[in-house]
């Protein structure tokens, strides 16, 4: 692998904060050896991020790698970042960075552009959509390492029992879970996470997208949360609480405490993660053991199917401070090669590489990557250094609706409104 070696300025700063720049220059790039560190949140089964460091370093025998855990919770790892970053600290050279942060990132100039050190097909490895996610002004600031995005989980059992189909629509959730409840099958009918953070904007998304709408317009310049579809869908969830169907806890559920109510056996349907139908088959936790199927986002009636799941996953990014870009770029390379990909897939984590993500070998030991790689997504409005104001307005004003503090129409004109301020803040 040859990186191409031309300058870049870069620069670290923190918003409202002075301006400090560094500079990578050829001979700052350094050859491919060294000792680098890695910090990420850990993810998939225990040990593998060491797995892949290992699999790395026997290909590498020059390079070692340090993993550094960091906090599980994404806000308090990416004000750690921000912090050690705008310091002109190198303590941490690579580390994965969400989804939604490359403008956050790229705009703060917290993380070094890609494209000045790698080859230009180095981005053909991806989907089009997943390579572009990773854009901040026309210059991808990470590397996608592995991916997510929501599926819906049922019981198969119950289904099976009352002789219902999978549902296809919202609508036809809702009414098969109105009658596995009414038969006594099931405590409530849908869980999800409606509380009032990130995964909320991920849920509404979803939702919104597969009634035909949005929260952003398609330049990402303006609101258009406020519009006949997304109040369709916000009625709709709230009436999922009014009539019962989901219970008023979902309007506090994040991951874990929806997952457990599926897994424990009291709903018959749930959204998450990839991670779910493994949780879902995993003896030592679930009820439901062996009873539980997967299948993409429902859409909505009249509307073009099945519905989008939201893009999720993390990529890999690059401190500009650090003093071993050269390693850092082998290690790139090689974590988003087919090698360490499939080691993703074959531990139950949705690779990125397409090549990888098509593989009907091992589509046939995991289901839930079967169905990703046929799927269609829908990203959030992340494009724009002020997603999390963004993101907030829509999460707090929707579940302001769903909790019944406020209506579905006036929730939504406000969101407009928040969310308006923030594109139009950043456009300053």
């Amino acid at each position: 692998m040859v990186f191409c070696a031309v300058p870049v300025l870069l620069a670290a700063t923190a918003c409202g904060s002075g301006v400090g720049t560094a500079s990578v220059d050829p001979k700052d790039v350094g050859p491919a050896k060294g000792s680098i560190t890695w910090y990420a949140i850990n993810f998939g089964p225990e040990g593998l991020p060491q797995k892949l460091i290992d699999a790395f370093e026997k290909k590498h025998p020059d390079i070692s790698v340090k993993y550094q855990p960091a906090p599980n919770n994404t806000d308090t790892m990416r004000a750690t970042l921000t912090t050690e970053i705008t310091g002109g600290s190198g303590s941490i050279d690579v580390f994965n960075g969400d989804v939604i942060w490359p403008a956050q990132f790229g705009a703060a100039h917290l993380a070094m552009p890609l494209d000045e050190h790698l080859p230009d097909d180095f981005w053909d490895r991806y989907t089009d959509q997943r390579a572009r996610v990773t854009e901040h002004e026309g210059n991808h600031v990470a590397a996608p390492l592995y991916s997510d995005q929501g599926f819906m989980y049922y019981r198969k059992d119950l289904l099976a029992k009352h002789d219902i189909d999978v549902p296809e629509t919202w609508e036809e959730l809702r009414d098969a879970a109105e009658r596995l409840q009414d038969g006594g099958d099931v405590r409530y009918g849908y869980v999800a996470q409606w509380a009032n953070y990130e995964g909320l904007t991920v849920n509404f998304t979803e939702m919104s997208a597969a009634a035909g709408g949005r929260s952003v317009t398609k330049g990402e310049h303006d609101a258009a949360i406020d519009s006949p579809e997304n109040r369709r869908v916000l009625e709709f969830m709230r009436g999922m609480i009014t009539d019962g169907v989901a219970p008023s806890a979902n309007t506090s559920f994040q991951e874990p405490q929806s997952l457990q109510t599926f897994v424990e056996g009291d709903a018959a349907f749930h959204r998450n993660w990839s991670h779910g139908l493994a949780e879902a088959d995993n003896p030592d936790t679930s009820s439901v053991v062996g009873k539980v199927g997967v299948t993409e986002m429902p859409t909505f009636e009249g509307e073009k199917g099945p519905g989008k799941g939201a893009l999720g996953g993390w990529n890999l990014m690059v401190n500009p401070h650090s003093e071993a870009i050269g390693a850092v770029l082998a290690f790139i390379e090689w974590m988003t090669g087919n090698e360490a990909q499939r080691i993703l897939a074959e531990n139950g984590v949705l690779p990125t590489v397409t090549d990888v993500l098509d593989d009907e070998e091992l589509h046939e030991k995991n289901p839930v990557l079967a169905l990703a790689a046929d799927s269609e997504l829908v990203t959030r409005p992340a494009d724009t250094p002020r997603y999390p104001q963004v993101s907030n307005g829509i999460f707090t004003n929707v579940n302001g609706a769903l909790a019944g503090s406020t209506t579905p129409v006036t929730a939504l004109r406000s969101a407009s409104d928040d969310i308006q301020r923030a594109l139009e803040h950043n456009a300053l």
